[in-house]
């Protein structure tokens, strides 16, 4: 599937990255009675701040677990991820890779289209970058 929605940086990402773009792929896994896993990749454009820029490529795994104990309506989900961010200053590039957690929620409209909120946390050298995604996904 795709997904795509607004980042939203906090913490020492907002110090250098403002609202970002995030486009993706997904893959699901439905193991019944609500149980699942969301595989994705994406890509991230944060808008400038104070005249740098900054992106990130990341990857993750989510275990879903939806209430109706089938793929409709609320879920929630947690999982990890992995990121790496790039920052672009006028002298250079600085990168930043690590390991994060992911916490959400998400409402399945049908089997397809689904709305979500993320919140993730990385970190990544002597940084802690968290943001929150909000997003709509769509499942093939």
């Amino acid at each position: 599937g795709i997904q795509g929605g607004l980042f939203l940086p906090s913490g020492d990402l907002s110090d250098s990255a403002s609202l970002g773009l995030q486009v993706g792929g997904h893959a699901r896994w439905d193991f019944g009675r609500g149980h699942g896993l969301m595989a994705r990749a994406d890509v991230t454009s944060f808008g400038r701040k104070d005249g740098y820029g900054s992106s990130s490529l990341g990857l993750g795994a989510d275990y879903t677990y939806h209430f109706d104990r089938a793929r409709r309506g609320v879920y929630v989900l947690a999982g990890i991820s992995a990121q790496n961010y790039s920052r672009d200053f006028s002298d250079g590039t600085a990168r930043d890779s690590g390991l994060g957690i992911d916490l959400g929620v998400g409402y399945d409209l049908d089997r397809n289209l689904g709305l979500q909120a993320r919140f993730t946390s990385v970190n990544a050298g002597h940084d802690t970058l968290t943001a929150l995604f909000l997003g709509v996904t769509y499942t093939f």
